[in-house]
């Protein structure tokens, strides 16, 4: 199996934040791409995308910061131009969002054991298990 691609886009500079928090403790990363929505129009935002996901072959995710905000929508409205390409042309490109660190850790570890939708809901799982309360009281 080949390599699960990705594209980290988040508002501001938190993608590249959480890619540096990951390195350090995941250890070098390549073949992941972060984009910033910073500065950017609805538009150039939703061609930047489109620009980094055109070259993938079998899909891939775009994994965002949180429902309905500009990196989702802009996400989204990429993959169904990819996906009017056809599916067997670019394979399907899934957009995750509510990405943590937790799940970009996961994603690290098994992107090349994954396939494109088992990989997006295994990280749909770790982010929510990711979530925990602890009070202070004593047991």
């Amino acid at each position: 199996m080949s390599r699960t691609p990705a594209l980290l886009v988040m508002h501001a500079d938190l993608a590249a934040a959480l890619m540096r928090a990951a390195e350090k403790l995941y250890g070098p990363v390549d073949g992941l791409e972060v984009l910033s929505n910073e500065g950017l129009s609805r538009e150039a935002l939703e061609e930047a995308i489109e620009t980094r996901v055109s070259s993938w072959t079998e899909g891939g995710l775009v994994l965002t910061d949180f429902w309905g905000g500009s990196c989702h929508v802009c996400g989204a409205s990429a993959a169904r131009r990819h996906a009017a390409g056809g599916p067997s042309a670019h394979g399907e490109i899934v957009i995750v969002t509510g990405i943590n660190l937790p799940a970009l850790i996961d994603y690290l570890h098994n992107r090349d054991q994954f396939g494109v939708v088992e990989l997006a809901e295994r990280l749909q799982r770790k982010g929510r298990e990711s979530f925990r309360i602890q009070r202070g009281e004593a047991a």
